[in-house]
């Protein structure tokens, strides 16, 4: 399987960059695709000789993409473009079609699927559906899982399929965790834009410095604040870090629409700093963990300066945006959340 690292670049740049390990079939994989399967018996089971009776299923030469293009669609990235069409209110066949071309001349097998079962841009074609899903590198309880759920939908002529539908490693977590996190990530963008466009341009000037520092506050709780020891470490990673900017998100949409945080008086704040103060001084005064991937004291140390960047940004952005509210209000609101986020690191 192809990782492309460091994760958290590849999660900024999208998802096709993990993906090409779990959707494109490899030039020399073997089909159907074992090569992830290590030592066992696929050739016994009865989704392998399922996948043998569609060896020869193809797509019609309409599907296929001019052989001039193919050239320059070899570095096209059939996993962003297919999300990215399937989030459009109403994607009509034409909207597909790249999608398709980029995935037939990348031979991006998770991609096909999808398109081929679900009938997006094309006439559903279950056989073709499975020839591709039998392409894709996968462990052996996904593929089995992945092809029965194939018949289920084509048995009750109900429901689409997905990449992620059927997934059992953590690998594959962390392959759909980047897909859901690019996702959301143009959710955010969009949504900022609109209800920004029309301010001062101070307040989009502070917007964009708040953006910033959320940004790399939220890259340092991925990589600093997140035990990267199992296998699911990149799902948790993306996750660890999408919260954060959904939180800033959440946040932003709320006091837009004038559901401002409630008034916090200078000795709340004061005993939130005091808790805070505390916490942190009992997390440096931990044991050194011994084990990969644990959490370490330089991370928090770290991520901690990149939170007080983060706050002021708040601050600076709340006194242009929502002058009415008080600086302590917005230094206790996010102190009261790192307070939780600190004592879940001491309690591990």
């Amino acid at each position: 399987m192809k990782i492309c690292l460091p994760l958290l670049k590849t999660v900024l740049l999208g998802a096709s960059c993990v993906l090409a390990g779990s959707g494109i079939a490899a030039a020399a994989a073997p089909y159907p695709n074992t090569s992830a399967m290590g030592v066992g018996h696929a050739e016994s089971t009865a989704w392998y000789a399922g996948c043998l009776k569609v060896k020869d299923a193809a797509p019609p030469p309409a599907h296929l993409p001019a052989p001039s293009a193919v050239a320059s669609l070899q570095q096209c990235q059939a996993s962003d473009l297919y999300y990215d069409t399937k989030s459009m209110s109403s994607p009509k066949p034409a909207d597909w079609r790249p999608v398709r071309h980029c995935a037939l001349a990348t031979q991006n097998s998770g991609v096909l699927m999808m398109l081929y079962q679900n009938g997006q841009g094309v006439q559903k074609e279950p056989l073709l559906a499975l020839k591709y899903a039998c392409s894709i590198d996968a462990a052996p309880a996904e593929m089995l899982g992945r092809i029965e759920h194939l018949q289920q939908i084509n048995a009750s002529g109900r429901g689409m399929i997905d990449l992620c539908d059927d997934i059992t490693s953590g690998y594959m977590m962390g392959v759909c965790g980047a897909i859901d996190a690019r996702q959301k990530q143009r959710v955010r963008v969009q949504t900022a834009g609109k209800f920004s466009d029309g301010w001062p341009a101070v307040a989009q000037a502070s917007l964009q410095k708040l953006q910033a520092a959320a940004g790399k506050f939220a890259d340092a709780r991925a990589a600093n604040e997140t035990d990267l020891s199992g296998t699911a470490r990149a799902a948790m990673s993306i996750a660890a870090r999408t919260a954060e900017l959904d939180l800033l998100a959440q946040d932003l949409r709320e006091y837009e629409a004038g559901k401002l945080p409630v008034s916090i008086s200078n000795a709340q704040a004061a005993a939130l700093d005091k808790e805070l103060n505390a916490i942190y001084a009992r997390l440096m005064k931990k044991p050194v963990e011994t084990y990969a991937g644990a959490v370490g004291k330089d991370g928090i140390r770290a991520t901690q300066r990149l939170w007080l960047a983060y706050r002021d940004a708040w601050m600076n952005f709340g006194a242009v945006r929502f002058p009415a509210v008080s600086s302590e209000t917005w230094v206790a609101r996010l102190t009261a959340r790192r307070n939780a986020q600190l004592q879940e690191l001491l309690g591990h």
